[in-house]
């Protein structure tokens, strides 16, 4: 993976989030890449220290309208790198569901390390995600204060 590289990480199939419930995302990774990598317990793992940009998608079911839509990446002992709440109605209407998301940040070892995508809704009865992924490009990898 060199500078302007990317790896997705997706869900393989759809996934019922219950009401209520801040539910993380099972993704899988989709190439390989010695810079990032993804573990069940953490997500997302960046392996060397680099400025990336995280690209976040979840296409929830459009069919149901009711209450709020919520995605985030939380990051351990941070503030996430995104983070939407929106009502269904209005995410149904302007974009057929779909939550999209941008950032970036730097990563590694010696800084943020991990992040994980995580959902939330509060229908009163469980929503379907229909797909989700995160997508992690290169900005400028390795990193240092120097080739700042």
């Amino acid at each position: 993976m060199a500078t302007g590289d990317q790896v997705v990480f997706c869900t393989a199939t759809a996934v019922q989030v219950p009401s209520g419930e801040l539910m993380p995302m099972t993704l899988e990774q989709q190439g390989s890449s010695p810079h990032v990598h993804f573990r069940a317990t953490d997500g997302v793992e960046f392996d060397t220290e680099g400025w990336y940009e995280v690209l976040l998608r979840v296409d929830w079911d459009d069919r149901d309208t009711t209450g709020t839509r919520f995605a985030h990446t939380t990051i351990p002992d941070q503030e996430p790198l995104h983070s939407e709440a929106i009502n269904a109605a209005v995410l149904a209407r302007i974009s057929q569901g779909r939550q999209l998301l941008r950032g970036n940040s730097l990563f590694g070892p010696n800084r943020t390390t991990c992040l994980r995508l995580e959902v939330w809704h509060d229908s009163k009865q469980p929503v379907q995600v229909r797909y989700a992924e995160l997508i992690v490009r290169e900005l400028h990898v390795p990193w240092s204060p120097d080739s700042a």
